[in-house]
């Protein structure tokens, strides 16, 4: 049903409202992206037209984004990325050229229906002017706001309304601008004290580059505009990173530029700069990450695609260069660590710490993985507040469990609840610690708080490779094989050369995919395999009728761990869905591999999640 505050506008504050939004789609945050314009113009009208009930995913995506009637929002998350977008520019507009404006046009989090607020309802509605008598009258009127519908796959927040900004007499005026300078003058006083020139952050900065339009053709220009705000826009999503504004950046367009002075200026570890060519049919993006202090190449990709959709080109290209740029085994964090290598032990920041810790934890080894644990902690003691390195604790406790050398599974699964709740409640914000928290609930037999967890992560990342592809390791144990498979290939092609870190859930969703091939390819990409590895190994080969080479894997698997044992690896999980837990224990049976926790053993396990076959088997033959 329409909400009625959608139909209660006025023609005047109609007329507003247009004017508004003609302004904004002229501004310099709108004028180079016709995407940007079209998705913007689309929902104002769609709420005053009194249509706001429709804003959902699908429809947004066939109608802004000219997508097919089998658009899947959670295959293709193009309407969550150029909402996150589209809000980040609303706000950067309302910060410059439109922070008098009388209309505030607001895209809140989590909702596909702007918030419209009038900020000078005089200027919309003329009425008497009001004497400072009447101040308090005037701050207590009720606001004009829009409704709001749920996307799809996103989370609900309630909006609250906004109110006029009040009209502060002179007087007051006075006081708090002498409040504001006093504060000025001793902050300036304080910073007067401290050590001349400015410091390099601690996390890494980078500032993006307006890229080149090789050529004179504008139709590439505001492509080459379009992806570079797009670059920024992704890339200020990242926790791990601090991004220069454009309006910064943007001054640097078309002139020579000195990349090392660049980094002096704006005072960042890295530049990214890129160029757009077109050659016939072809587009040709070209992009490359400089260290600023030594001009030094640390990355160049180039990309080439079929100049016919020129949005999908724009969204496929930024997408891969945010993501190889800031995943957790990305292009800066793996410069980071060669920069950190050459620091002496006690002048490590909590951060160069946990990329030490999140290197240790990928070798995926018991000496990495202990070592990990230990540099987290590390981390922790000089930044209790570094959210990351409790999601770091998370998967490194998953790591120990799923590889059969956590000593207490039970002390394990309460270490990661805690590192879980703790991570969420230092960084609500953070796709990666919603994650962590879903897969500790997962571990403590919690499926809904784990599915909600999830998808929350995956609706604040939907971008992020690391993060997708976390999230696909997790669901085959709530039966959501084909989504686990699906997140898997975007994971893939966001991020087409992946760490090696991968290829063990590469292969575990792929396994339950019933993609034994593609689980044996990815499975025989692990560098150090544990028992697990050749346990899977061993699995699927038997499913591919490869008896021999299923055999030898079994054996690698019983020699490493002779107490492996297929029922007992899923309840150490939280138990699984019916379908992927046979899988999983008939293809242990046909591989060789102990299938069954025997009946005597049962009672000696905690929290045992039993598997259906396993019972028929146990009663048939108890012992």
């Amino acid at each position: 049903m329409t909400d009625p505050l959608l139909n209660d506008w006025s023609e005047a504050d109609g007329n507003a409202i247009r004017e508004q939004l003609d302004r904004i789609l002229k501004s310099g945050p709108f004028s180079q992206s016709q995407r940007r314009q079209r998705f913007l113009d689309y929902l104002v009208n769609e709420s005053l037209a009194g249509r706001g009930d429709r804003l959902k995913g699908y429809a947004i995506a066939l109608e802004v984004f000219e997508r097919p009637e089998t658009f899947d929002p959670l295959v293709d998350p193009v309407v969550r990325i150029e909402a996150g977008r589209l809000r980040e520019k609303l706000r950067e507009y309302y910060d410059t050229d439109g922070r008098d404006d009388p209309v505030l046009i607001e895209l809140p989090k989590g909702h596909y229906t702007p918030l419209i607020t009038f900020r000078n309802a005089a200027g919309i509605d003329p009425s008497p002017a009001v004497n400072p008598g009447d101040q308090q009258a005037e701050n207590n009127a009720e606001p004009v706001v829009a409704a709001y519908t749920e996307p799809d796959g996103e989370f609900l927040q309630p909006i609250a309304p906004r109110y006029a900004l009040p009209n502060f007499n002179q007087m007051q005026l006075a006081m708090w601008a002498a409040a504001a300078l006093l504060i000025v003058a001793v902050s300036m006083s304080w910073m007067k004290g401290r050590n001349a020139g400015p410091s390099l952050p601690e996390k890494p900065s980078i500032a993006v580059l307006s890229f080149d339009n090789i050529g004179d053709d504008l139709k590439w220009e505001r492509l080459a505009d379009g992806i570079t705000e797009d670059i920024i826009t992704d890339l200020s999503h990242s926790k791990d990173l601090i991004v220069i504004a454009r309006n910064s950046t943007e001054v640097y367009k078309g002139k020579p530029v000195d990349v090392r002075q660049i980094g002096r200026d704006l005072n960042v570890k890295y530049v990214l700069e890129g160029s757009i060519q077109s050659t016939g049919d072809q587009i040709r993006v070209t992009a490359q990450l400089i260290e600023s202090a030594s001009g030094s190449h640390v990355w160049s990709e180039r990309y080439e695609r079929p100049a016919v959709d020129l949005f999908a080109v724009q969204n496929e290209v930024t997408q891969r260069i945010a993501a190889t740029l800031s995943g957790w085994e990305g292009a800066v964090a793996d410069a980071e660590r060669q920069l950190i290598r050459r620091k002496p032990p006690a002048n490590l920041t909590a951060f160069d710490t946990y990329l030490l810790a999140m290197e240790a934890k990928h070798k995926v080894t018991k000496e990495g993985l202990t070592q990990a644990e230990s540099l987290f902690n590390k981390a922790l003691e000089l930044d209790p507040h570094l959210a990351r390195a409790y999601v770091g604790l998370v998967d490194t406790q998953f790591y120990l469990i799923d590889l059969g050398l956590a000593p207490s599974v039970d002390e394990a699964i309460s270490k990661m609840m805690m590192a879980g709740e703790k991570a969420v409640a230092l960084d609500p914000d953070d796709g990666k610690t919603h994650y962590a928290l879903g897969l500790a609930s997962m571990y403590q037999g919690k499926p809904e708080q784990a599915l909600t967890r999830f998808a929350k992560a995956e609706s604040l990342a939907p971008s992020d490779p690391d993060t997708l592809l976390c999230i696909a390791w997790s669901i085959p144990a709530f039966g959501q094989t084909e989504r686990a498979v699906s997140l898997a290939e975007r994971s893939l092609k966001l991020n087409p050369h992946y760490p090696d870190w991968y290829n063990q859930g590469l292969s575990y969703v792929f396994f339950f995919g019933e993609q034994f091939d593609r689980s044996v390819k990815h499975r025989l990409l692990v560098k150090a395999p544990l028992a697990l590895d050749f346990a899977f190994l061993a699995m699927a080969y038997s499913y591919m009728n490869r008896p021999s080479e299923a055999r030898a894997a079994a054996g690698n698997a019983i020699r490493l761990d002779p107490t492996w044992i297929a029922e007992r690896y899923l309840s150490d999980g939280g138990g699984s869905a019916e379908k992927e837990a046979e899988l999983l224990v008939n293809g242990a049976r046909k591989a060789g591999l102990t299938d069954c926790v025997p009946f005597d053993k049962v009672k000696d396990i905690p929290n045992f999640v039993r598997v259906k076959s396993c019972d028929q088997q146990r009663a048939l033959k108890p012992e």
